[in-house]
C-alpha cells in the first residue's frame, strides 16, 4: 500500500491501493472472468470443411465456445463472417484445407468481440481460384481498448493471391507458415483505430510502449519466398505497432509505410525485431527497416545478404508532395523546420537532369548541403515539374537533388534565372525516430494547436550480425545519425515483452482449452480440511444443426455471424 496526503485534511494520510495492488486485483478480475469463462466454453464439430457448415456451426456459437472443422478439402467461394469470440479449430495443417476462391471480397472478415479472446489454429488455407490479388484476404478488426485479443496459429498460408490484414489487433500470430510463390505483400498490420481514433492518429498521440503487451507479436513463424526476388515480410501503416521476434525468413525484408503515399492515414508508429533469422538468399543487402516512427532492432542472425547489409530508415516526403500532407520541402507547417533559408540565388542555367549550376561562386564545401532541401521559387519556363527536392550532393556551385517519386510530376527542373534557396527540415511529421505530439483529427487532417509538438524518440540497433559483420542502420540523409538514430546502442530502460507470448503458454488463463481438456479447482479453504477437487463443469460437445439449404447458403454474400 502507498499513502497519500488529502488536501485540507494536514498530516492525515489515507492509504490507496498502490501500482503492484492495482495490478493484482486486474489480474484476479481477469482470472475470474476467464475461469467463468472456460467453464461455459461448449465445443461444436461441423459437419463439413464446406463453408455452409462451417457458417452453420459458428451461428450456433457463442462466446468463448469451440467450433472444430474436421478433415478435408473444400473450395470456398464466399466470405465467412465472424462477429463472436470462438476458438476455431482445423484438424491441422495438410488435414483441414480451404481453397480461396473468393472474387473481389475477404475469404474470411473477423471482427473481434470486446473482452474475450479468439483464435485461429490448425488450418491450411491454399489459392482456389481467386483471379485478382486481394488486400486483405483476411481482415482482422480488432481495438485496444476493449479487451479483446486474438491468436492465429499453427496455420499455414500457402501461396494465396492476397494477405491478410490485421487492423488494431492485439495478440500473436505464432507457428504458422506464410509460402509466398507470387510477388505481393505477406501481410499489412494497422493501428488505424487505436484509442478509438481513425487513420492511427490515436496510435501517433499515445506512449511508444516498447516493451509491452499492446503489440501484434509476430512470433515462431517459418516466411518461404520460392521466387526470385525478395519479398515484404510485413506491411503496416495507420499508426501501426507489431513485433517480430523469434522467426525464419528465407527472401524477405521487413517493410512499412510512412506518413506518405498511403494519404490521410499515417505511418508506422512502433515496430520491434530481435531474435530472428534471416536469409536474403543473395538478392540483395537490404534486410529491412521503417518509413516512420521508432524501430528498435537487435540480436538478429543474417545470412545470405550482399555484403554490407543494413536496415533502412527512410522519409519519402523529402522528395515528394503526398497528399494530404505535403512535401517536407523546409517550409511546410507539418514540419519542424529553420526559419530562414541558408542560401538564395539564381539558376545560371537550365538544370541538366538532377543537376543546376547556380549564378555566381558561392564556393561552398563539397557536399556541405546534402539532407538540405532546395526549392525553386520562381517558374519562368512554366514548368509543371515539382519545386523541392532533397539534396544529395554539391560542389563549390552546383546542386544535385532528388528526383521524381513516381515521375507525375516530373523532377524539379530550373530554367536560366529561376530563384531558388537552400531550407532545413529538423525534423518532419511521424519521420523515423520521432514519436507522440498532440492528437490529429478529422478526414481531411486538422492541424492542432502549437503542432508540431512531437519529439524526439531514436531509432537503435545492436548485436545484429552477418558472419562476424555488424548489420547496422543507414538513412536518408534528412534523417540524422546521433540525433533520430543510434548505431551498436542498446536502448536505454528497454526490456523486451515476456517470451513466449503469454497467449503461447496460457500463462494467462485466456486460451480456450481443447475438447477433451479438464480441469480441477486446487483453492485451499483455510481453517478447514481441504475438499476434494471439482471439475470444472462444462456443456457437452455439440454437433452443428446440418444447414436445409447448403447451396443457397453457399451464395450469400457472407455466412456466419
Amino acid at each position: 500500500m502507498r499513502y497519500q496526503h488529502f488536501k485540507g485534511e494536514p498530516n492525515v494520510c489515507r492509504s490507496t491501493p498502490g501500482p503492484r495492488v492495482t495490478a493484482l486485483v486486474s489480474l484476479a478480475a481477469t482470472l475470474i472472468l476467464a475461469l467463468s469463462r472456460l467453464a461455459e466454453a461448449t465445443t461444436i464439430n461441423a459437419n463439413s470443411v464446406s463453408l455452409s457448415d462451417v457458417a452453420a456451426a459458428i451461428a450456433s456459437a457463442t462466446d468463448g465456445d469451440i467450433v472444430i472443422i474436421p478433415g478435408g478439402m473444400s473450395t470456398w467461394t464466399r466470405t465467412l463472417s465472424v462477429k463472436k469470440a470462438i476458438e476455431l479449430r482445423g484438424a491441422g495443417v495438410g488435414s483441414t484445407i480451404i481453397r480461396d476462391a473468393v472474387q473481389g471480397n475477404d475469404l474470411i472478415s473477423w471482427t473481434l468481440a470486446a473482452g474475450y479472446l479468439s483464435r485461429l489454429t490448425g488450418i491450411e488455407f491454399q489459392d482456389g481460384g481467386r483471379t485478382s490479388t486481394k488486400p486483405g484476404l483476411f481482415y482482422v478488426s480488432g481495438s485496444n481498448t476493449n479487451g479483446s485479443q486474438f491468436r492465429m496459429d499453427h496455420c499455414k498460408l500457402n501461396n494465396l493471391n492476397g494477405y491478410p490484414i490485421f487492423d488494431t489487433v492485439v495478440g500473436v500470430l505464432d507457428h504458422n507458415s506464410f509460402v509466398v510463390e507470387r510477388q505481393q505483400d505477406t501481410m499489412f498490420i494497422y493501428g488505424a483505430r487505436w484509442n478509438n481514433q481513425n487513420y492511427g492518429d490515436g496510435s501517433w498521440a499515445a506512449l511508444s510502449g516498447y516493451g509491452s503487451s499492446q503489440f501484434l507479436f509476430i512470433e515462431d513463424n517459418d516466411f518461404v519466398n520460392n521466387t526470385a526476388y525478395l519479398h515484404p515480410m510485413t506491411d503496416a501503416y495507420n499508426g501501426a505497432r507489431f513485433v517480430l521476434r523469434h522467426n525464419t525468413a528465407g527472401g524477405f525484408f521487413v517493410a512499412t509505410h510512412g506518413t506518405e503515399s498511403t494519404g490521410r492515414g499515417r505511418g508506422t508508429r512502433a515496430v520491434e525485431v530481435y531474435q530472428n533469422t534471416f536469409d536474403g538468399h543473395n538478392l540483395n543487402a537490404l534486410a529491412g527497416g521503417t518509413r516512420s516512427g521508432g524501430f528498435i532492432v537487435h540480436d538478429n542472425t543474417l545470412r545470405n545478404y550482399w555484403t554490407g547489409a543494413y536496415f533502412h530508415l527512410n522519409n519519402y516526403r523529402s522528395y515528394y508532395p503526398f497528399a494530404p500532407w505535403g512535401g517536407a520541402d523546409g517550409t511546410n507547417v507539418w514540419d519542424v523546420n529553420e526559419p530562414n533559408a541558408f542560401f538564395t540565388g539564381t539558376a545560371a542555367s537550365n538544370s541538366s537532369g538532377t543537376t543546376v549550376t547556380v549564378s555566381g561562386s558561392p564556393n561552398w564545401t563539397t557536399n556541405q548541403w546534402v539532407g538540405y532541401a532546395l526549392r525553386r521559387t520562381s517558374n519562368i519556363c512554366g514548368s509543371n515539374s515539382l519545386s523541392f527536392g532533397e539534396i544529395r550532393g554539391n560542389t563549390s556551385n552546383t546542386i544535385t537533388y532528388t528526383d521524381s517519386f513516381n515521375g507525375n510530376p516530373p523532377t524539379m527542373a530550373f530554367c536560366t534565372g529561376d530563384t531558388l534557396e537552400i531550407r532545413k527540415v529538423d525534423h518532419a511529421i511521424d519521420q523515423p525516430g520521432r514519436a507522440l505530439g498532440s492528437l490529429i483529427t478529422g478526414d481531411t487532417p486538422i492541424r492542432p494547436p502549437g503542432w508540431n509538438d512531437q519529439v524526439t524518440e531514436p531509432c537503435y540497433s545492436w548485436n545484429n550480425f552477418q558472419g562476424a559483420a555488424h548489420v547496422n542502420l543507414t538513412a536518408h540523409p534528412s534523417i540524422r545519425l546521433g540525433i533520430h538514430y543510434f548505431n551498436d546502442t542498446p536502448m536505454p530502460g528497454y526490456t523486451p515483452y515476456v517470451y513466449p507470448h503469454p497467449l503461447v503458454t496460457g500463462g494467462a488463463l485466456l486460451l480456450l482449452p481443447s475438447p477433451a481438456a479438464t480441469r480441477t479447482s486446487q483453492r485451499k479453504h483455510w481453517g478447514k480440511k481441504q475438499e476434494k477437487t471439482k471439475e470444472l463443469e462444462r456443456k457437452p460437445g455439440k454437433k452443428a444443426k446440418q444447414n436445409p439449404a447448403n447451396e443457397m447458403a453457399e451464395s450469400q454474400e457472407k455466412l456466419g455471424n
